[in-house]
């Protein structure tokens, strides 16, 4: 029966049935929805204008088939962002810091990207990177102020190098990389957890 459904088109009106939580504005001026619920729809491609979800809170479009996430960059209220379970190649949408400047939840596991650029989203608490075949970090990672859950589980990585400077680290998955020493961990001033099986 899967096989015979739609694709999901997200055109203009089309994604206000996918969206919940009504709530009020803090200057009681306004009504909007903060959920955009559209996970494992068979999304291919988002609309150019993302401007129906400006004010949307937690999106989840895990399980569909996007390569593409540019347009996404007008979600500026965002808090929780799930992707996971796509066909995204590139994560440069969250290169600049203004684009998510509330974002504090993301994740990214189970994608096509092969090389982790650098995320600036400010606010920053958890990240998950983990089943991408990351090997290599763009030159512009430098590490993350306040990203406190980092996964990176069944990547390439061969050490830690690329995670030192994360000052607020508290937890690291890197199960199934090809970690051979266990250099850099000391520059994790706050780590209280560190998993390193099958490396």
């Amino acid at each position: 029966m899967a096989e015979t459904e739609e694709k999901l088109v997200l055109k203009p009106g089309a994604v206000t049935q996918y969206l919940s939580n009504f709530q009020q504005s803090a200057d009681y001026e306004t009504f909007y929805f903060t959920d955009l619920i559209l996970q494992n729809r068979r999304v291919e491609t988002l609309a150019k204008s993302m401007e129906e979800v400006s004010r949307v809170q937690k999106c989840d479009l895990s399980i569909n088939n996007l390569v593409e996430i540019t347009p996404l960059k007008d979600m500026s209220q965002l808090v929780f962002l799930n992707l996971a379970k796509n066909k995204i190649k590139a994560c440069n949408v969250f290169c600049n810091e203004e684009a998510f400047p509330n974002l504090k939840w993301l994740d990214l596991s189970n994608n096509k990207f092969i090389e982790l650029s650098p995320i600036k989203c400010p606010k920053l608490e958890y990240l998950d990177i983990s089943f991408n075949k990351l090997e290599k970090v763009n030159e512009g990672w430098t590490g993350h102020a306040n990203i406190r859950i980092m996964k990176s589980i069944d990547n390439k990585f061969k050490s830690l190098q690329p995670f030192k400077a994360m000052p607020k680290l508290e937890e690291l998955y890197m199960s199934a990389n090809l970690i051979t020493a266990l250099g850099g961990w000391e520059s994790l001033p706050v780590l209280k957890k560190l998993v390193l099986r099958r490396n």
